[in-house]
């Protein structure tokens, strides 16, 4: 789906309810984290000031992700609430605000939001970490733990020193 920029008038807000078809939007998918798009619906809405368009996402999706702990697939919701920011002027370009012609492609733009709302450790909520005889896999928090406790300090072997 495809809005142009110059399609809207200065002070106007419009929301329209988003509900793309799976089959085109799961082409864009070229992510090995996610396995399957199910469903993205919501609200997004535009509202206009000066030369910039402020675009507002209120989505949720379900997607088969690939889970980070055992490779298996796995179904989640993922919910999408952001704002991006547009223009049309050159001059109002920023890293915040990003300029377009006319022509914002929707579909491209949630695709992208989904992608980054996917927690970087997905894995299903019965899932644990591998283990096993001759092996034990840590999470990052239990890692630090770990080597935090084994630090010891080179000045350590002065302690006993009486100066």
């Amino acid at each position: 789906m495809n809005i142009n920029f110059s399609s809207f008038k200065e002070g106007s807000k419009e929301v329209i309810n988003y509900l793309p078809s799976m089959d085109e939007f799961n082409k864009l998918n070229h992510s090995s984290i996610i396995s399957k798009i199910k469903k993205i619906e919501g609200e997004i809405s535009f509202s206009k000031v000066n030369d910039i368009l402020i675009v507002d996402f209120s989505l949720t999706s379900n997607i088969d992700a690939i889970s980070a702990y055992s490779l298996k697939v796995i179904n989640k919701d993922i919910d999408i609430n952001d704002s991006l920011y547009f223009t049309n002027d050159k001059n109002n370009e920023t890293e915040e605000v990003f300029f377009t012609k006319d022509i914002i492609s929707l579909d491209e733009i949630v695709y992208s939001l989904l992608l980054t709302s996917i927690p970087l450790n997905i894995h299903g909520d019965d899932e644990k970490l591998p283990s096993g005889d001759d092996f034990k896999v840590y999470s990052e928090d239990e890692l630090i733990d770990e080597l935090n406790e084994e630090k010891e300090s080179p000045f350590d072997v002065l302690k006993d020193l009486d100066l």
